[in-house]
């Protein structure tokens, strides 16, 4: 199956992550991801503007595992498989491990990292589409579990400290608590938030439970000398945000797969352009006979004749080598993205991009765009459309063999940044007049913005779906995506 979950990653960056889940028992399994973008004619984005080289730079895409799902009050059990392996892995350790011995080390570390960030995620996600008693309830679990967790953690952290690990196994061990840490008091900020704004005799409830957990580690914190968030402006936190990064990435490196890139079919492409190459010669040397045969060597005529036809030559070899290019772009990819780890060949990816003409999109494509408004149609003014294509072909048991947790498949977080978009729009402010009556008015203002459509069509096995977002954008940035369904 394919999941998609979209969102703003900056002012002009939209994010995608797409998962492809593999079926459990199969070998391999491939999937298919076409992606239409609507771009407004205002823009002036097309294929003379807006190149491919201009697109695969402004997209970036990753390759991840998808994390192991655990929920959270599994993992609040010191029997469940991730806390299992984590603390036998940290004191078995011995005082001078070996690289094989510090890198297994460092991996239990990072997945347990991840799969707890993971399952926060989810839970929290669930939790705010609770209500009332229920709400409540689910809070103080949640709330309990953490502190399980947390305390079964650092419970371990003392026992390698009693086992007398050395500082720098220990430092690796704390990178993981901290960014635990951090993803605590994200995720229990925003639950004060949204119980504040959404449910307030609940957030009163249940306040002294979350006061306890949010006073309680910062209070650890700052025993434990971690960087802590202070109040008075961005420029005291700045380090903060710099160190948390860096973590992130330290704990999140464990289930980046490393990919390599490079052009598809350059064989096929290399053979229309040696084609393109023969179609001209054919010209130019059937011209160069004719004359020769007519005029004879050496003469006035056949020099000329000569000439012309290696001037069309020259032309004809480029128009043929355009045309077959135009013709290949649209059924083959661009490139081939190998995923490999190591001599393990986990699978493989295929993009291409290209523009496409609105009346050559297939008819239930247009049903979903669904652009019947007369003042656009009326006028005849046309839509400009991007088609990215994906083909992604997955080994399930390359996959199983990377990991003793159980993994479900890929993570493709595709990060496509539209500032080339922003060109040529009009300026964001609209001075506007509003009508008091009795003759007066008040000076204000509008937003001029402009809005893509993204149809994205998912393929695996023999189903299909489709999914339809709208992307509000101006001079500023991107300011909202919506599904449309």
């Amino acid at each position: 199956m394919i999941d998609i979950l979209p969102k703003i990653h900056d002012r002009t960056t939209l994010e995608f992550k797409v998962g492809y889940k593999a079926t459990v028992g199969t070998h391999s399994n491939d999937f298919e991801m076409n992606t239409w973008i609507y771009i407004p004619e205002t823009l002036d984005v097309n294929r003379h503007t807006y190149l491919k080289e201009n697109f695969y730079r402004d997209i970036l895409s990753y390759i991840r595992l998808i994390t192991p799902f655990y929920p959270l009050s599994e993992l609040a059990s010191s029997n469940c498989l991730p806390y299992r392996r984590l603390s036998e892995t940290c004191l078995s350790l011995p005082a001078k491990p070996d690289k094989d011995e510090q890198e297994n080390y460092e991996r239990e570390i990072k997945m347990y990292a991840s799969i707890f960030k993971s399952s926060m995620r989810d839970t929290f996600r669930d939790l705010f589409k609770k209500e009332g008693d229920e709400l409540q309830q689910q809070c103080e679990s949640v709330l309990n579990d953490i502190s399980a967790i947390l305390e079964m953690c650092r419970q371990l952290d003392r026992d390698m400290m009693a086992h007398s690990t050395p500082a720098q196994q220990m430092q690796f061990f704390r990178y993981g608590d901290e960014f635990m840490s951090n993803v605590v008091e994200q995720h229990v900020s925003r639950l004060i938030d949204h119980l504040r704004a959404h449910a307030q005799c609940v957030y009163e409830k249940v306040e002294p439970m979350i006061r306890k957990v949010l006073d309680g580690e910062h209070d650890y914190r700052l025993q434990m000398g971690y960087i802590c968030v202070e109040e008075g402006g961005a420029d005291k936190n700045t380090e903060f945000v710099y160190h948390a990064g860096q973590l992130k990435k330290y704990i999140e490196s464990n289930l980046y797969l490393p990919t390599h890139k490079r052009r598809n079919a350059v064989f096929l492409e290399q053979m229309v352009f040696s084609l393109a190459a023969g179609l001209s010669m054919v010209f130019a040397t059937v011209i160069s006979f004719a004359f020769q045969q007519t005029y004879g060597n050496f003469t006035l005529p056949f020099f000329i004749a000569l000439v012309i036809s290696y001037m069309f030559k020259d032309r004809i070899k480029e128009l043929v080598r355009i045309y077959f290019a135009n013709r290949l772009s649209s059924r083959l990819f661009d490139y081939k993205i190998g995923i490999r780890v190591g001599f393990l060949n986990v699978g493989w990816c295929k993009e291409g991009f290209d523009f496409v003409a609105p009346e050559k999109i297939s008819p239930l494509v247009r049903k979903i765009r669904n652009r019947k408004s007369p003042l656009v149609i009326g006028r005849g003014v046309e839509e400009q459309v991007i088609q990215y294509r994906k083909r992604i072909h997955l080994n399930h048991k390359a996959i199983s063999r990377l990991s003793p947790y159980p993994l479900s498949g890929i993570n493709d977080i595709v990060r496509y940044n539209i500032s080339e978009f922003m060109r040529k729009m009009d300026n964001n402010h609209v001075p506007l007049c509003a009508n008091k009556g009795n003759g007066e008015y008040v000076m204000t203002e509008g937003r001029k913005v402009y809005y893509l459509n993204f149809i994205i069509q998912f393929k695996y096995e023999k189903t299909t779906r489709f999914r339809r977002y709208r992307v509000c954008i101006s001079r500023k940035g991107i300011q909202s995506i919506k599904e449309i369904k």
